[in-house]
């Protein structure tokens, strides 16, 4: 079942991937205006009417099947995305699942944004999305990341 989980209210919203129109109008239902897909297209390819519907941005980001591990660099260059969305309405950030990518990036932005440490934003999200579920290896490469986003040593949008 398709049901986005509000992080914070009329804010901030995840889960998996929308794959059918059905999925867009419960996104429209919620009002979410701006998409960020931290996924690939083959994961998940976009329903038709999405571009139309909503501001949509793609960045992909590696997940468990992936053989890269995910550097700080990544991560900073999808909170850089997400950043601004937040400030034009409400954003649904989501990846294939909705386990890995999409809660570790909004734990990055309640990190920054509500000031939580690394482990209460993730018992914060586990309690409003039970499937949150991000690797200890993406969780070491957001506890770097937000070492230099606090230090100021902010890491480069390329790719490392």
């Amino acid at each position: 079942m398709f049901r986005p989980s509000w992080v914070l209210r009329n804010q901030l919203a995840l889960g998996s991937a929308p794959v059918s129109v059905h999925h867009l109008q419960e996104l429209q239902s919620n009002r979410i205006v701006a998409i960020l897909a931290l996924c690939s297209s083959g994961e998940a390819p976009l329903p038709f009417g999405l571009t139309h519907r909503f501001e949509f941005h793609r960045f992909v980001l590696p997940d468990h099947k992936s053989c890269v591990v995910l550097p700080p660099s990544q991560i900073q260059a999808a909170y850089q995305l997400l950043v601004p969305l937040v400030a034009t309405g409400s954003v649904y950030v989501h990846c294939q699942a909705g386990v890995e990518r999409s809660p570790l990036l909004c734990m990055a932005w309640l990190m920054v944004n509500r000031s939580l440490s690394l482990l209460d934003a993730l018992a914060y999200l586990k309690s409003v999305h039970p499937s949150t579920g991000p690797l200890p290896d993406q969780l070491a490469s957001l506890r770097k990341w937000y070492q230099l986003y606090h230090s100021g040593r902010i890491p480069s949008s390329s790719h490392t």
